[in-house]
């Protein structure tokens, strides 16, 4: 869905989505893994519990705002539409497919021990 909205130039759900995505990936391997899932939208504080490289952490670093600005129009001084463009949004689906390739393996694993358990 966040590439049908770069199509569309919907660039600023695009990002949101794109963040969202990661949320939900990092959740989910949380509650494979049957630890508490934090109620929280900060990717910042949610990949401190895996073990990635620094270059995912940076990658994760630019991200994490999205959702707020996303959600949170008057914590900038844009409307959330002027904020984001093309190149942007293109870049932040381009680094959250990177990490879901990286964190794959992770995911997977979790979900065979889990579907193994029933």
């Amino acid at each position: 869905m966040a590439e049908k909205n770069i199509d569309i130039k919907g660039y600023d759900v695009a990002a949101f989505l794109a963040h969202q995505s990661i949320e939900k990936l990092l959740k989910a391997i949380l509650a494979f893994q049957g630890k508490k899932i934090p109620k929280i939208h900060y990717l910042d504080e949610l990949i401190k519990n895996f073990d990635v490289s620094e270059e995912v952490s940076n990658d994760i670093n630019e991200i994490v705002n999205d959702y707020t600005v996303s959600r949170y129009p008057d914590v900038s001084d844009k409307v959330p539409y002027e904020a984001y463009n093309e190149e942007i949004s293109k870049n932040r689906v381009e680094k959250v497919k990177k990490i879901f390739n990286i964190l794959e393996d992770q995911y997977l694993k979790e979900f065979e021990n889990q579907n193994d358990q029933m």
